[in-house]
Order: structure tokens, then sequence, then C-alpha cells
């Protein structure tokens, strides 16, 4: 097993496990729906648990892991608990060649400036220190978000870059990722129906990093919620596509 050592953080390269974090802001349903999905679609030799901001902030949280799940929440809270020496390992980590995907409040998080419902009683506007996309994510793109609630909620029509095939994915108040085709080290994997960036992979060092405006962990027959009925009807339909989707995402963080 190749061994490197990244400030504090011990990269194992060989090693099979998955990390999502799981602290104060996450919501609980994304973390949910990330380890059902992420249990059925992987390969079993690897395993999936979860990691803490202070496993992170002591530094033996991502020893040996291969892949870094930030998932939705609230932007707020993941500043309270990883501002400073939580964002310096997983830069560090991700320096060294590691993996990390971040979804919805994850991608948020994830740039170097959000803009989130400007003009509105929930605005959020600020820079941000973890810079793993050098641009700005804004939202919400469909619909005004609603905490609490699902009223903003929808099936969301993207357009994968790389087989121009349409996918539906459930949407809750995502951003999209602001000239995201000029920015250095970023590729766009797929957009929303004007053309806005929903999904993109960076570079950092010689980690790989995906972010993602919509929910690619849902998944439809986990969804119980009476007011999601037509929401989930259209997303049965296109599982199998969203499925793919998720294959190839993992695929590119070395999940294969």
């Amino acid at each position: 097993m190749l061994s490197v050592y990244i400030g504090a953080i011990q990269i194992d390269y060989n090693d099979k496990v998955i990390k999502i974090y799981n602290d104060i802001g996450v919501a609980q349903t994304s973390v949910q729906h990330c380890l059902y999905s992420l249990k059925l679609h992987i390969p079993p030799s690897y395993t999936v648990g979860y990691v803490s901001a202070s496993a992170i902030i002591e530094g033996y949280g991502l020893e040996g892991v291969r892949l870094l799940i930030l998932p939705g929440g609230r932007d707020l809270y993941y500043i309270q608990s990883l501002q400073g020496q939580g964002n310096k390992q997983i830069q560090d980590y991700l320096s060294g060649g590691g993996n990390f995907l971040g979804i919805c409040a994850g991608s948020y998080y994830s740039g170097t400036y959000l803009v989130f419902a400007p003009g509105t009683p929930i605005e959020v506007i600020g820079s941000r220190a973890l810079g793993l996309f050098q641009g700005v994510v804004k939202g919400p793109i469909l619909a005004p978000y609603c905490y609490g609630s699902y009223k903003g909620a929808s099936a969301a029509r993207v357009l994968i870059t790389t087989d121009a095939q349409a996918c539906y994915l459930y949407y809750n108040g995502g951003g999209y990722f602001v000239d995201a085709d000029k920015i250095d080290d970023t590729t766009v994997l797929a957009r929303y129906q004007y053309g806005e960036a929903a999904i993109i992979q960076c570079k950092y060092g010689l980690g790989r990093v995906i972010l993602s405006g919509v929910h690619i962990e849902y998944d439809p027959y986990m969804m119980r919620a009476p007011s999601l009925k037509s929401i989930r009807k259209t997303l049965k339909r296109y599982n199998r596509q969203r499925i793919k989707l998720l294959k190839h995402l993992l695929a590119l963080l070395s999940i294969q």
C-alpha cells in the first residue's frame, strides 16, 4: 500500500473508505440518501462511514479516506464548524491526492464566494475560505428556497455534457457555478435547462473535486413526503439515468 503524509494526514491510496461529513447543519435526509445510494451503487469492497468536524480538525478523520462527501444542509453551520483548521485539513487532504464531492450546501461552501437568496430575509452573501472552486456559487436558481418545507423543491432537468443526455434530479435550493467555463482547472459536467453550470469538476493540488447544485444522491424510491408525489413520479422515470450519472461521477473520483 502506498502511503503519503500531507501535514498530519496520512493518505493510503489503496484504502477503500468513503466518509460522509455528518455534523451540525447537515440535512439528515441528504445524509440518508447518500448512504443509501452509495451502498446500492458502489463495489462491496468499499466501506462507508461518517466523519465529524472535530475528527477532521484533529487530523485523524481523513486518514485512509478515498472520498470525502460534504452533503446538503446549511452552509453557515459549516463555517461555524470547519472554518480555519477544518478547511486546512480538507485542503491538505486534497493537495495530497484525495477526492471530494460537495452537494447543494456542500457546493455553496466550496467556492470562493457565495450569493444565496439575495434581497430576501434569508440572504447569505460572502466569501468562503475553502476555495475548491475558484469562483462564485449563486442560487437558488430554479425557485425560492423555503426552510423546513418542500415548497421550492422540483425535479430539475439537467443536460449531461459528456453524452448530451437529459436527466431529472431532485432540486431544493441549489445554486449554479458562475462563469465556470472561464475558470482554470474547471470542467462543466452538467448544465441546467438554460445552460448554467449545475455540476462541475475541479482540480485541487493532486486531488479531484466534484460539486453539484442538484441532489444526485436522492433516490426517488426513498422519498416519502406526500407533497413530493409529482416530483417523485418524474424522478422515478429518470432514475436509471441518475444512477448512470452517479456512477460516472464516482468513477471520476476514483470510486470504481
